[in-house]
């Protein structure tokens, strides 16, 4: 999990510049950062590696930092996540081919088996393509994918959110809870992003 000195450093993005370096899939070697003000301070560092990328998080709700971290074997499909409420790791049996065309497969399913507190369980990844858009954070602006993305148990339960990708970044920019009556309900909504060496050189 992140350290204690990475929560402080979390918080200096509240100040970071506007006029930032705009990252991209190229940035993700070195580390990109996303930060979000409001409601609630929210910062995910997003750094490639051997098994895809890894996200580490710090939110920060009524002056309380929660730390997590996350792997994706691509920016839609976590395969593990660590925090104060327990660890998951699901393992995928089926290609991603599916997940890196969407927009031209339209949907993709992929399987696999969700070990956590709870034992062992049968998962689906099932995801949608609902068009494209395009995002501002700060200076930058992102092509984006609108996803419906859901993870569901044998019986089929399971909740759906819309994701806001962005493929030439390789992660997902903001989620809203999709209801039962089609309502969204936003859950995060990033206001900010530049790279990790912009963030260190600002912070010297």
């Amino acid at each position: 999990m992140p350290t204690r000195p990475f929560v402080l450093a979390a918080l200096i993005v509240a100040a970071a510049p506007l006029h930032a370096e705009c990252p991209t899939s190229a940035d993700l070697e070195a580390g990109i950062v996303l930060a979000q003000n409001t409601p609630f301070f929210l910062r995910g560092d997003f750094k490639a590696v051997d098994e895809g990328i890894v996200e580490r998080r710090v939110m920060v709700v009524g002056g309380e930092a929660v730390e997590s971290m996350a792997l994706y074997r691509h920016g839609l499909v976590m395969t593990g996540e660590h925090s104060p409420t327990g660890h998951v790791e699901i393992t995928y049996v089926d290609d991603l081919a599916g997940v890196y065309h969407l927009p031209d497969t339209g949907k993709a399913a992929i399987s696999g088996i969700a070990k956590g507190p709870l034992g062992d369980a049968y998962v689906e990844l099932e995801l949608e393509y609902l068009g494209s858009s395009t995002l501002t954070l700060g200076e930058c602006a992102f092509e984006t994918w609108q996803v419906a993305s859901s993870l569901k148990d044998r019986s089929g339960a399971g909740a759906v959110f819309e994701l806001d990708y962005a493929p030439e970044l390789g992660v997902v920019l903001g989620a809203r809870l999709i209801g039962d009556d089609g309502s969204r309900s936003p859950t995060y909504a990033y206001q900010w992003a530049g790279t990790a060496a912009e963030i260190a050189n600002g912070n010297q």
